[in-house]
């Protein structure tokens, strides 16, 4: 077993994610990704036995784009504050020893002001 502490993530959605909000459909625009030393220490372990990695990533995601859309709408943007998530994955242990591409996992979404843990749903699934 291989212990290791995630140090940094950048991960950008250019074309953000479809909303339905108060019965209109909207984009988030592009959304950003990145670690959130605020809630927690990001960290993962490589079992080599079982052939299997699993991390847990403290993310912040930020909606630049549609808070200034609410901004421009005379919406509070004190509404749209970044939302702070765990992200937990896991997935097989590469020949030369990475999981590049190779994660899956979902994510535990704190509690928010414009979004309920209930009503929101992120899923990372494996890249190419």
């Amino acid at each position: 077993m291989v212990e290791f502490r995630i140090t940094d993530l950048d991960v950008d959605v250019p074309r953000g994610l479809p909303i339905m909000w108060r019965g209109y459909k909207s984009s988030t625009g592009p959304l950003d990704l990145g670690l959130d030393d605020s809630t927690g220490i990001s960290c993962g372990v490589m079992n080599y036995e079982l052939g299997v990695v699993s991390t847990e990533f403290h993310v912040l995601v930020r909606f630049c784009r549609f808070a200034l859309q609410l901004k421009a709408l005379g919406i509070d943007v004190g509404l749209m504050p970044p939302i702070h998530a765990v992200l937990k994955t896991e997935g097989e242990i590469l020949p030369d020893h990475s999981f590049n591409g190779g994660l899956r996992g979902t994510c535990k979404i704190e509690s928010h002001k414009m979004f309920s843990s209930q009503d929101l749903r992120v899923e990372v699934l494996p890249g190419l």
